[in-house]
């Protein structure tokens, strides 16, 4: 004979069998919960932990003081990046001197006029160092910083141990040919300013003398050597920035991030319209950015080397302190 207990648990069974519903079947969510390598080795997936809400006194939200790994990463990604845009506007400046007005007159002497009336715009006292010198040093530090940042997050990452597998993973082997061109660019810039800028201040007090004759007189005084520098400096700088804007704007082409499932992954071996669609974005992009570098670098070199390469030397007492000038630039005045 059943238990007082054993009825009431089958009351309870029943009771439980009746009170369920049908649920209709909803799609399993297949996307991944798990962040890429990519994104962890930029710093671009940081997930909200309990340690990172600010604690609350009283109601208020009480910020912590110091900045965590992400937090100077963006710091400096916003560096890096708006330290880009006084030296734009230079940029655009100094390639309409240099070039796209020689390439109108077709005359060293009748393109000066225009240098002079640019120059004060950006090498007024203070100023030249607020669009120029600053901003390049901001620039060049973040990149550096930042590399070291995320090269330790990568080594973190892939459990180097050892310093040897620290610092092979550390700095050097992501570097992207935009970073390339940049590390390139940085030593002809300075060796630009100290020749067109710092010396002429050693030697006569100012650079009021320098101009695009300046530029024609030593390239005439030593052709191989500037002919050489200035088709490497005017390439690499062009694709530098050309590259570098292109990336702020979302058209990653010079750099060394690639899109996800392009290599590696089943996805990227898929014949799906929207892979072909996205392969062919990105040649299209490739293309563009790659051919309006192209065009920019040889409209600047055909300015720059084909009007005012060919100016000539100087004469009388202005190729006297032109050519006093050449020869007390640092280190290589002799060759000069």
């Amino acid at each position: 004979m059943p238990s007082a207990l054993d009825t009431k648990s089958q009351d309870f069974d029943a009771k439980s069998i009746l009170s369920m519903q049908e649920l209709d079947p909803s799609p399993v969510d297949d996307s991944p919960s798990t962040p890429d390598l990519d994104s962890l080795e930029n710093g671009e997936y940081f997930p909200q932990t309990v340690e990172d809400k600010p604690s609350r006194t009283c109601g208020f939200p009480t910020p912590k003081l110091g900045l965590r790994a992400h937090r100077w990463d963006a710091l400096l990604s916003g560096i890096q990046k708006y330290s880009t845009y006084p030296p734009t506007a230079f940029f655009i400046l100094h390639f309409a001197n240099t070039s796209l007005i020689p390439l109108i007159t077709r005359s060293v002497p009748a393109s000066e006029p225009y240098l002079l009336l640019t120059r004060p715009v950006y090498q007024a006292p203070g100023l030249e160092h607020l669009v120029l010198t600053v901003p390049i040093l901001a620039h060049i530090a973040s990149g550096i910083a930042l590399r070291n940042i995320r090269g330790s997050r990568r080594a973190r990452l892939y459990g180097a141990e050892t310093r040897a597998q620290r610092n092979l993973l550390s700095f050097w082997p992501k570097v992207s040919v935009q970073a390339k061109t940049g590390y390139l660019v940085a030593p002809l810039v300075g060796l630009h300013a100290v020749i067109n800028r710092v010396t002429p201040y050693m030697v006569e007090g100012g650079s009021s003398g320098v101009g695009l004759g300046y530029v024609a007189h030593g390239i005439a005084r030593s052709p191989v050597f500037w002919n050489i520098f200035y088709l490497v400096f005017v390439t690499a700088s062009v694709w530098h920035f050309i590259g570098g804007w292109a990336t702020w704007m979302g058209w990653r082409v010079t750099t060394a991030r690639k899109e996800r499932g392009s290599k590696g992954s089943l996805e990227g071996y898929l014949g799906y319209p929207e892979n072909q669609d996205r392969v062919k974005r990105q040649h299209k992009m490739w293309w563009v950015v790659n051919g309006v570098a192209a065009v920019g670098a040889a409209l600047w070199l055909a300015g720059a080397l084909g009007i005012v390469g060919r100016g000539g030397e100087g004469s009388g007492w202005e190729a006297q302190g032109w050519n006093e000038m050449y020869s007390h630039v640092p280190v290589i005045g002799d060759w000069l």
